[in-house]
């Protein structure tokens, strides 16, 4: 067939939320849907890299399936709570909210059910809801006192959340003040007037917070989840979603993000006693990892965390099926009615490597970086009767700068110093295979002058093994500082690692997604990521580096 590359044509835009018509027509389903809305599924948080798929699967099942609410962060409008000076001044004193945060999620999601389970749109309907719920429990003393709660709490189901979370709020500064007596005046206007506050008064304040926080509506809200379970959700035949995305964006002061972060992680095993509501958290991989290493409330548990969540990894087959899909939808849209797919765009030559694999070996395996590579070449040579191995190559330089910008933004919250260490591969001793052993001081001790010097403020874990690289000047601290660098690198991606000679390379993305730095030792084997050797002047023999499976 003689198919012309369309000019000015593209296969659609990286972001799902921008991508009506490809993600209408050309979706993927790689079964994952389905596993996680399974009634055996314990999975409530869906872990991706950015550009995996995690908004393309939460709009699918927002759009698709019946019953489903959608909580959005920045409708939470969590502003008001980075102003309160109580707050503010317990996180300042090192006071642990991860319980307080806790209850305002607990809160928000057991308003938002059961608005939207009864339609609590107005005053009079949730009057209703509130008078028939509450005689029903007359004898039972437990649930009458957690639907008073909810009363005095959630009474307001029709007005918007951030009105709901300012009222938990205020509510929670008048239990303190009321647990303080006169103390907590003066302690306020101390705070004001920016004077030091004494240690008794400190004291004395973080304990009569700890003992609002543990108090008895921890144990109310519980009950109020046994409620949804057995008195309101208790159609089997109907099941509720809810879905919960965009935690990555500037939803709330990021004094507070991560703890609310972990406290929503907290959080979410509470629900799944409510056999009849699903509930579906979708999280960037850099996000979660920043999360977990600062998690430091009393009972997070990290394996049992890993019972709960799930990452999204992408075959080969399925990348392909992800582009093939599109290629024929544009042609069909535009061009012709005859079935076109990528065969009928590409030249082989004999001899030649599969185009097809050269493209994804230079990807981290998930659509986003697949797509960028393929639109760069409809731009590039668009009007072309057909796309050579030797075209392909011509626009890696593009693509390779283009992936490495996006990598940095994608990684630069939770580690500042990430295009550091990229450029630590690119020293001129370094090559793109290296043995761990094998990497010379010239290029350790220049990493560490740049981390020293850029980063000095910075109390993370590398920044101190650096200074002490910079201080001691031996080969112990340089080994030191280099594992924990081969394992930064390898968190993120840009490199893969090789135990045995004969094993195949091991990437975060489609394997392990982080190891020890007791698992990397000197003649640990490092392959530097093929998508970056461009950006880096590297250069290897590479057969097939992803074999499907």
């Amino acid at each position: 067939m003689n198919i012309v590359v369309p000019r000015y044509a593209d296969l659609g835009k990286a972001s799902a939320e921008f991508d009506d018509e490809y993600f209408e027509n050309c979706f993927v389903d790689t079964g994952l849907i389905s596993r996680l809305l399974s009634e055996s599924s314990a999975t409530s948080i869906i872990v991706g890299r950015i550009g995996s798929g995690k908004s393309a699967l939460i709009r699918k099942i927002r759009e698709h399936q019946p019953n489903v609410i959608q909580v959005n962060p920045e409708d939470l409008s969590l502003a008001y709570m980075a102003d309160s000076w109580l707050l503010n001044f317990l996180t300042e004193n090192e006071f642990d909210l991860g319980l307080f945060y806790q209850q305002l999620w607990r809160h928000v999601l057991v308003v938002e059910l059961l608005k939207h389970h009864e339609g609590l749109d107005s005053e009079s309907k949730s009057s209703q809801f509130l008078s028939r719920i509450v005689g029903m429990f007359k004898d039972n003393s437990g649930k009458k006192k957690a639907m008073e709660y909810l009363n005095r709490y959630g009474g307001t189901f029709w007005s918007d959340t951030d009105e709901r979370i300012r009222k938990i709020t205020d509510d929670f500064e008048r239990q303190v003040e009321g647990e303080s007596g006169a103390n907590f005046k003066g302690i306020l206007a101390k705070y004001k007037r920016g004077e030091k506050i004494g240690r008794h008064e400190t004291k004395e304040l973080v304990s009569n917070a700890q003992k609002i926080v543990s108090s008895v509506q921890m144990r109310e809200l519980a009950q109020i989840i046994d409620i949804l379970d057995e008195d309101i959700f208790n159609d089997r035949m109907q099941k509720t979603i809810l879905v919960i995305d965009d935690l990555d964006k500037q939803w709330a002061d990021d004094r507070i993000r991560v703890k609310l972060i972990e406290a929503l992680i907290n959080v979410l095993p509470k629900f799944r006693k409510i056999r009849n509501v699903k509930i579906i958290v979708a999280m960037r991989d850099d996000l979660l990892d920043l999360v977990l290493r600062q998690a430091n409330t009393p009972g997070f548990q990290r394996d049992k965390f890993d019972d709960y969540h799930t990452r999204i990894n992408w075959r080969k087959s399925e990348l392909r099926e992800f582009i093939e899909k599109r290629v024929s939808y544009l042609y069909k849209r535009k061009y012709t009615k005859e079935g076109v797919g990528l065969k009928d765009l590409f030249s082989q030559n004999k001899g030649e490597g599969d185009y097809f694999d050269y493209i994804v070996d230079r990807t981290m395996l998930r659509p986003r970086d697949v797509l960028a590579y393929f639109n760069v070449l409809l731009d590039r040579f668009g009007g072309k009767s057909n796309i050579s191995l030797k075209d392909i190559r011509s626009v890696e330089l593009d693509f390779s700068k283009s992936r490495r910008a996006a990598l940095v933004g994608e990684w630069r919250e939770a580690l500042p110093y990430v295009d550091d260490l990229i450029n630590f591969l690119g020293h001129r001793k370094m090559s793109a295979e290296f043995r761990v052993g094998g990497v010379d001081s010239d290029a350790i001790d220049q990493v560490v002058m740049q981390l020293c010097g850029d980063y000095d403020s910075l109390h993370l874990p590398l920044i101190i093994f650096a200074k002490s690289a910079f201080e001691r000047n031996d080969a112990d601290s340089r080994m030191e500082l280099l594992v924990r660098i081969i394992a930064d690198l390898y968190r993120i991606g840009v490199i893969g690692i090789r135990t045995q000679e004969n094993s195949s390379w091991q990437f975060s993305f489609n394997s392990v997604p982080s190891v020890s730095v007791g698992e990397i030792s000197e003649n640990t084997r490092c392959l530097v990521h093929p998508m970056l050797w461009q950006t880096l002047k590297r250069r290897a023999e590479l057969k097939t580096l992803f074999e499907d499976y």
